[in-house]
């Protein structure tokens, strides 16, 4: 198995790494995590189709093939330039320096680039045939060739107060994005958001392939989240979360962010009956073995075990002061 390092972002804490191991799992034969350093996660994988896995991530910003690891000394560092094993072509190299890592990133870049000159390679910072790049993070320094760099800007320009219609409250799209990821969903399959809202979460299932469908209880949310899904092909349905209109395991994901705030509607006696039978009905919809992501204002591990999920993982993000946003990725 081949060493890959993912250059993780720091926006969240653990979503991350979870979104990078889930694809992993997804686009590798055979895959082990090796270890967690600050803002970088080390996996060997057989067979990683790191360029279909690369359109998808959301919260890294590089995934390289490790060629080397080193402690973040000058003398360490230049016995690794000396070994790897680079072919003939020429070359540029890029440190990234996380947090306050034991060396900076230009120096660590010249020290590279000057064990490579005597070695006879050429550095071309315009056109390089080989890219390689350093992450300097803690007391180490993760070397290898980038083999994939996600495009990040298109989340900006997806920015909810940017799209046709906008709601508040909603997922930022790097989050939505890494939702999905985490739930498995692959291109063709079919990816349920029974509070659909603005569309969010079904936008960025949809740019990457995958067969979004949308409830909704609102009118008025379905017509705007149909103005922001506008070119994609999504199916979107003025419905009940409590009696979705699917067969039994025809669902193959389920990515959803539960009503909550002053600003949301809810059609029920209360909202525990909603959450509580609308997990009823996504674990009769959903396929067996197969994942759900939901995004709820508070602790809802009852209600999710009483409808029979199990839970893989809990996440929490701190929206602002009042809001924590709790996330769980579980299981039918």
């Amino acid at each position: 198995m081949k060493t890959y390092a993912f250059e993780l972002s720091g926006e969240h804490e653990t979503i991350p790494r979870s979104e990078a191991l889930a694809l992993t799992e997804v686009y590798s034969s055979k895959f082990r995590e090796i270890c967690l350093l600050d803002q970088c996660l080390l996996v060997e994988a057989d067979s990683l189709d790191y360029e279909s896995l690369g359109q998808r991530l959301a919260m890294t910003h590089n995934v390289i093939e490790v060629m080397a690891v080193c402690k973040a000394q000058l003398e360490d560092l230049a016995k690794a330039a000396l070994q790897i094993d680079l072919p003939a072509k020429s070359y540029r190299i890029r440190a990234k320096r996380i947090k306050q890592a034991a060396m900076p990133g230009d120096v660590v870049e010249k020290e590279i680039g000057r064990v490579l000159f005597r070695r006879g390679f050429r550095a071309d910072l315009k056109s390089p045939e080989t890219k390689l790049r350093a992450i300097i993070t803690g007391s180490k320094i993760v070397l290898g060739k980038e083999m994939a760099s996600p495009d990040r800007s298109g989340f900006e320009s997806r920015r909810p107060h940017l799209k046709p219609f906008f709601h508040p409250g909603v997922l930022m799209p790097r989050m939505a994005r890494a939702l999905v990821n985490l739930s498995q969903a692959m291109p063709g399959e079919r990816l349920l958001d029974p509070f659909a809202g603005t569309g969010g979460i079904l936008v960025e299932a949809c740019l990457i392939g995958i067969d979004g469908i949308g409830v909704d209880v609102q009118k008025r949310l379905i017509r705007g989240a149909k103005a922001n899904l506008l070119g994609l092909d999504c199916s979107l349905i003025i419905g009940d979360a409590k009696r979705l209109p699917f067969k039994e395991a025809s669902i193959d994901a389920a990515v959803l962010d539960t009503p909550y705030g002053r600003s949301a509607l809810i059609e029920a006696r209360s909202k525990e009956d909603l959450l509580s039978e609308s997990l009823v009905e996504l674990h009769r919809v959903l396929k067996t073995r197969r994942r759900m992501v939901i995004v709820a204002d508070r602790p809802i591990e009852d209600y999710i075990l009483r409808a029979g999920f199990e839970i893989l993982q809990r996440h929490t993000d701190r929206v602002h002061r009042s809001l924590i946003r709790h996330i769980f990725l579980c299981r039918r």
